[in-house]
């Protein structure tokens, strides 16, 4: 491992080391990927409801939502280390509570911690924004997301076999508190204290986060600035853009809602198995977001592959709430991974060459990420709700989303290259 991997020449051109932070994103997604697919049916089987189930899952992404930016604001003026580090231990307790919760109420309280407290990849990178120059943020990034991916990978499986044990459940809770509580240790012991060198606001997200680094699953919500975004964009050109990415999210995330507690009602799948389904489509999107580029070159068209991507997705949701053999639907998930990844990374850069040089990439982006949050919020209930009529609903209304949102492309042609007036006045002449 190279010096460079370890170590990055700071803003003020001391060597500092990022591995601590590495370790930290490993850690942190390996605890929360092993109880996560869990949590579902274990509240299915302490007598929930779907809609209860839903509801859960709801409450913490709506304190997820709504904490961000006061997390986010506390960490600029008590410093990333000292807030890390109390983020954690909160994050521990409200895992652990899971754990020993002995009812449905206990269980819902228990989510009240982690949904408030669970900031902490969003803390690390700020810290790496505050720490790093400019010109290599990008690299650390890069490797902190890796590691991150790395541990979600790996968590389902480790989580699905110890599920396994008649307590398994109090054991993987526990097991995440006690991974949670390590990060801490680790944080208090080889991460230095920093403060931002710059403030805060939608010019330093422009300036030091790029757009790919924008495009990951975390819920980033900051009420003023999305506000402060819907002033900055131009809606007469990009409206039909944002309808159609948040149509395109919001019918993955409805399906993948309670993925758990369907794969059981489905296919009586044991929680080994659902472990490895979701190392399965991690590893699957991991594989797909690094190819995206040589798919974009292979069709010299990313508006095309952008429509032909959202017409595959709808006839795979389709088929995955029509299939009944557990075989093909890993198939079709898988297929549903690749779909979704190319969709993400097209859709993003298709964004950001709508918009123009003064509304900037870090407004696009923030505004986007915003509405994907709304919509990771209100699924899991509406999933839930969906799932007490029939438990194949949430697919088959993801395919309907994205059918709209195949609409509203083909509808409002995504190929920027020439504006479809004059394309079409083009083929005339």
């Amino acid at each position: 491992m190279s010096a460079a991997f370890i170590t990055r020449t700071t803003k003020n051109n001391h060597a500092v080391s990022v591995f601590p932070v590495y370790i930290v994103g490993f850690m942190d997604l390996l605890g929360v990927s092993m109880i996560l697919p869990l949590i579902g049916t274990h509240v299915k089987e302490m007598g929930a409801s779907p809609t209860m189930v839903g509801m859960i899952e709801s409450v913490y992404g709506a304190l997820q939502l709504f904490s961000s930016p006061v997390i986010g604001k506390w960490s600029d003026v008590a410093g990333r280390r000292l807030s890390l580090i109390l983020c954690l231990i909160c994050s521990a307790f409200g895992y652990c509570l899971l754990g020993f919760a002995s009812s449905i109420m206990v269980l819902f309280l228990a989510r009240i911690p982690s949904g408030i407290f669970k900031h902490s990849l969003n803390i690390c990178k700020s810290y790496i924004a505050d720490v790093v120059p400019a010109s290599e943020q990008s690299s650390v990034l890069g490797w902190f997301n890796a590691a991150s991916n790395i541990g979600f990978i790996l968590g389902p499986t480790i989580g699905g076999h110890i599920a396994e044990h008649p307590e398994g459940f109090f054991l993987i809770a526990n097991l995440a508190g006690l991974i949670f509580i390590t990060n801490a240790v680790i944080v208090w012991l080889l991460l230095p204290t920093t403060h931002r060198s710059a403030p805060k606001g939608l010019m330093r997200l422009d300036s030091i986060i790029s757009p790919k680094k924008l495009t990951s699953d975390e819920i980033q919500f900051h009420p003023i600035a999305f506000f402060q975004y819907l002033q900055k964009i131009h809606w007469a050109k990009l409206w039909d853009m944002f309808i159609i990415r948040f149509l395109l999210g919001f019918s993955i995330i409805l399906f993948r809602s309670n993925f758990g507690l369907m794969l059981k009602t489905r296919f009586d799948v044991s929680p080994v198995t659902n472990g490895y389904l979701i190392s399965f489509t991690g590893t699957v999107s991991t594989i797909c977001s690094s190819l995206v580029g040589y798919l974009t070159k292979f069709y010299k068209d990313e508006a095309k592959l952008f429509l032909h991507m959202s017409l595959l997705q709808v006839f795979i949701l389709l088929f995955l709430g029509l299939c009944q053999s557990l075989t093909i639907f890993i198939v079709y998930l898988g297929l549903l991974s690749v779909a979704s990844s190319v969709m993400r990374a097209t859709g993003t850069q298709l964004l950001l060459q709508r918009g123009s040089p003064h509304e900037g990439s870090g407004t696009l982006m923030g505004l986007s990420q915003s509405f994907m949050s709304i919509a990771r919020m209100i699924s899991p209930f509406i999933a839930g709700i969906l799932m007490e009529i029939n438990i194949t609903l949430p697919a088959y209304f993801g395919a309907i989303a994205t059918l709209l949102a195949s609409i509203f492309i083909i509808i409002y042609p995504q190929d920027l290259r020439l504006p479809s007036a004059l394309k079409i006045n083009k083929k005339i002449n």
